[in-house]
């Protein structure tokens, strides 16, 4: 009997403490694993900054969509207008009209004990409503958003695009990813056995943080210009591709850059994957007599030279080392002066005045302009093209860096230099973003940076002269613009072959700013491999005096009034 006793209340007591345990220890375990079994978290997206142009023009927003998703074990009870259980067959029939498509695609998706599962993706306001409307039970949407382009390639090349998945892929949407995506935040809500949410159950809401826009210094109405222009030039010269900036001489913003062939943000696939970003950041070639600007510009600051100081130009040049040179016409020996190298673009004139400057020289003034070096703005994918330590060049390369071949620049930086000496002599940090957009549609300016010189005011006054001739009576003269005077510079330089073995046809280009008189704009236009008219002056020049005569116009500058006193190109 005693352990009878002894036993009975030795299972008394572990029945007695596990009910205790129960009652008093593991409630809030219970309810806690109660309440995870109906308590759903929902993510709320962030919104994707904006991007637009300088003047307004949208050029990358949001769309909003919907993911509809279904709880399979509540669709059952879904009952018809007569009031007859139709369950989740009914339902894809309800369905299938306001998601355009066939009830048998959608019963799988509706039947089942799955306590979510996607419907459909992609699906509109409007659409959604529809749905709504039907009230289908345990049918819910999940909000998010996509990217939109509103105003198609306009800037596509600078602006990049993301994928079907949200992320960046390129350009400025790449970049600037960070301030772009902003932060998601969540809602929690306790769902009953119906799918709906339980009033006064635990609900609570972190809201997202939307990300920061960007304006950029586009204007809208140049940038559309510039790629008409472009693509009609590239396509008119048989060329590979094209680009063209312009530049603000005094703020160094870009109002324009334009790439041809252009890319669609909302469809990339129908473009090439090279052809997706922006050549005028991320492609080099030689800058070939664009590049005498720079050899100009160091003689006259180093002294060593003035627009008037007199050569005799033979067509062919033996230097002490035995590399020969020539200039691309066969002609007799020519008496020019400084400003008549320039204007007639001579290759030899060009090396009898530029070895009066050291190789260092030559290679301080090519850096100090902007060669070999970044141009700051970060876009992914840019270059600081090809300059080598003089230390490194052959016996050929010491003369020919100072007529732009053993060189490479992108056009942005051939932008820049002649941007520098229009300028007054001082190179401004170029820049691409001048503010950044909040969610209201307010914009926060970002300054300009601050100028760098690089020559003086006097030196950019003599060479601005002799470039001005360039264009009145030498080789830019198809750069000539209507009613305005201009200052510039042709190229012509070889394009390295794809394979890096010798030359595969030319670079055509034209460097220039306007007004002479008052330089407002810095443009370059860059033609690769024409293959119908392959000369700067013939192919470049034209596009230069059409896309910066409009640029002009389009911001209201004065037309130039006074007559043009360049300096003479021939001696006697």
């Amino acid at each position: 009997m005693l352990l009878v006793i002894a036993a009975s209340l030795v299972l008394l007591l572990a029945v007695g403490g596990k009910l205790l345990a129960i009652q008093a220890m593991d409630t809030a375990q219970l309810a806690q694993r109660a309440l995870a079994s109906r308590l759903v978290t929902k993510t709320l997206p962030a919104a994707r900054g904006v991007i637009t142009s300088a003047n307004g023009t949208v050029l990358a927003d949001n769309a909003q969509r919907y993911r509809l998703v279904v709880d399979q074990r509540n669709v059952a009870r879904y009952k018809d207008s007569a009031g007859t259980t139709v369950g989740a067959w009914g339902a894809a029939q309800a369905l299938a009209g306001p998601l355009d498509t066939e009830a048998g695609l959608l019963y799988p998706k509706l039947n089942g004990d799955k306590l979510w599962n996607v419907v459909a993706s992609g699906v509109t306001s409007e659409v959604w409503e529809k749905v709504r409307d039907l009230d289908i039970p345990g049918i819910s949407q999940e909000e998010y958003a996509i990217r939109s382009y509103p105003a198609g390639a306009l800037g596509g090349n600078l602006v990049g695009f993301v994928g079907s998945d949200g992320q960046p892929l390129g350009g400025l949407e790449l970049q600037y990813e960070d301030s772009l995506k902003g932060t998601d935040g969540k809602e929690q809500y306790e769902r009953g056995l119906s799918g709906d949410t339980i009033p006064l159950g635990a609900n609570s809401t972190q809201q997202p943080v939307n990300g920061t826009g960007l304006q950029l210094s586009l204007d809208s109405d140049v940038q559309l210009y510039l790629q008409q222009a472009i693509a009609a030039a590239v396509k008119q010269r048989k060329a590979e591709w094209g680009t063209i900036v312009i530049e603000d001489v005094e703020t160094g913003r870009i109002i324009g850059l334009a790439d041809a062939p252009t890319v669609d943000p909302n469809n990339p696939g129908k473009t090439a994957a090279n052809e997706r970003g922006s050549r005028a950041l991320t492609d080099v070639f030689e800058p070939g007599s664009t590049a005498k600007m720079i050899t100009a510009s160091a003689l006259v600051q180093e002294g060593k030279v003035a627009p008037d100081t007199q050569f005799t130009v033979p067509y062919k040049w033996k230097a002490p080392n035995d590399e020969e040179f020539k200039d691309s016409h066969e002609h007799e020996d020519e008496k020019l002066t400084f400003a008549g190298i320039l204007q007639q673009s001579s290759n030899t004139g060009t090396i009898l005045a530029g070895q009066r400057l050291s190789p260092q020289q030559r290679y301080d003034y090519l850096h100090a302009f902007g060669f070999g070096a970044s141009s700051g703005i970060g876009y992914p994918g840019a270059t600081a093209g090809i300059l080598h330590e003089p230390g490194s060049w052959d016996g050929r390369t010491a003369y020919t860096v100072m007529f732009g071949q053993g060189v490479a620049a992108t056009a942005m930086q051939t932008t820049s230099a002649v941007a520098t000496i229009a300028g007054g002599g001082t190179k401004m940090p170029q820049q691409l973003v001048s503010g950044t957009v909040d969610d209201s549609g307010r914009v926060t300016e970002i300054p300009p940076g601050q100028g760098t010189r690089v020559i003086s005011e006097e030196t950019s006054k003599k060479v601005v002269s002799m470039l001005e001739s360039v264009v009145t009576d030498g080789t830019g003269k198809s750069a000539a613009i209507p009613g305005y005077r201009a200052l510039g510079k042709t190229g012509t330089a070889q394009a390295p072959a794809a394979d890096g073995k010798g030359y595969d046809g030319y670079t055509a280009s034209f460097v220039g700013a306007a007004p002479a008189e008052n330089p407002k704009i810095a443009v370059s236009v860059v033609l690769q491999r024409p293959r119908k008219g392959y000369y700067g002056g013939t192919a470049a020049a034209p596009v230069f005096s059409d896309v910066a005569g409009y640029t002009l116009r389009h911001l209201g500058v004065a037309p130039s009034t006074e007559k043009p006193d360049t300096p003479a190109g021939e001696w006697k």
